[in-house]
């Protein structure tokens, strides 16, 4: 069986590969490099991987950015096409019946709801425009603070209340996640693990590192990381998923479990001083770029976050991990710390590598 595979079998791994040769062999093909003396401990990794699930992965996108010479079409189409995108969004929360396009607003509707883009947004006012025209809006001291978390080029919905110039605003509506939103569990018992920079860990740690990982029962399936050397081996007995330095984020299937890498890089200066808050806001609005930049995001219109993400890893300054309304959120800028998710329970683990 194993000549015929091209191995040769150690006098010291024969009598534990008689217990069970075929797992053996099953094992034996998920070990890189492949070996071709099998020795006793190529033996025992084999059998561990033999144990784990078959885990499906899949890169399902990545949301890349182009520069390019923008025409004023572009520049419509973007923003078309990005309201559109939203406004499906925000229509699963809104009352469709009360939904008005701004040039139908007169003095006689007297509650209209309104899906905008913000053009301009004062003191006491909030310019929405959408496709048929723009209209000038009023609030007050009571709801400013939500008009506060708003900024220009979000998409929002409104409830109003009509005026006969200035409706005033009722309520605000942004795209966030439902609150009634079903968990998604994995029907295996599965654990990835996610650290970033593996390559800065010393030798020391290393060992440290493997120690940890043999005291998760079961071990991790996956292993996702970052800003890895091509010379790591490190983790020849995990399926690595790898992401360069400067990769765009980046979604991942993980048996149906939708995992989204966020790397600070991405986002440039200036510094984000609170990532949690950041990346909640990126939930709410439903899209990656916060900030808008026509000489890069024109025509980048799938950055709209359609299913919201199950887990969100990043590399932001701090050591963290919260759950908001079904997605678990993980920052780890920590190089001697990893973390383990159970995609069957959704439990979150935080390990320590030590020095």
């Amino acid at each position: 069986m194993f000549l015929k595979r091209g191995y040769q079998i150690s006098r010291d791994a024969l009598p534990t590969i008689l217990k069970d040769p075929e797992k053996t062999i099953q094992g034996l093909t998920k070990l890189k490099p492949r070996p071709f003396i099998i020795t006793k401990e190529h033996v025992k990794k084999a059998l561990e991987l033999s144990k784990k699930p078959k885990v499906e992965i899949k890169i399902l996108k990545k949301y890349e950015t182009k520069k390019k010479q923008i025409r004023i079409e572009d520049y419509v189409e973007h923003f078309q096409t990005r309201y559109q995108q939203i406004k499906n969004l925000l229509l699963n929360r809104m009352d469709k019946e009360k939904l008005t396009s701004i040039n139908k607003i007169t003095p006689h509707v007297l509650t209209p709801s309104i899906i905008g883009v913000v053009r301009k947004k004062t003191k006491e006012n909030l310019l929405l425009e959408d496709p048929s025209g723009e209209i000038l809006l009023s609030f007050n001291a009571k709801i400013k603070p939500k008009i506060d978390e708003i900024d220009l080029d979000d998409v929002i919905g409104v409830d109003c209340k009509g005026r006969e110039k200035t409706p005033f605003v009722k309520k605000i509506y942004f795209p966030e996640i439902s609150s009634s939103r079903d968990i998604v569990n994995a029907q295996k018992e599965i654990k990835i693990a996610f650290l970033f920079s593996p390559s800065s860990l010393n030798e020391k740690q290393q060992k440290k590192f493997h120690k940890t990982l043999s005291t998760i029962k079961p071990p991790p399936t996956i292993f996702l990381f970052t800003n890895n050397s091509n010379k790591d081996t490190i983790f020849s007995n995990l399926s690595p998923i790898k992401l360069q330095k400067n990769s765009p984020p980046t979604l991942f299937q993980i048996d149906k479990i939708g995992v989204l890498v966020l790397q600070k890089n991405f986002f440039g200066a200036p510094a984000i001083k609170d990532p949690v808050n950041f990346i909640i806001s990126v939930l709410r609005r439903r899209h990656l770029i916060t900030k808008f930049n026509p000489k890069i995001h024109v025509g980048a219109n799938g950055f709209v976050l359609e299913s919201p993400p199950d887990i969100i890893v990043s590399d932001f300054e701090g050591s963290f991990h919260k759950n908001y309304k079904g997605t678990t959120i993980i920052l780890n800028s920590d190089p001697a710390k990893f973390f383990v998710v159970n995609l069957k329970t959704r439990e979150v683990f935080e390990k320590s590598i030590g020095n």
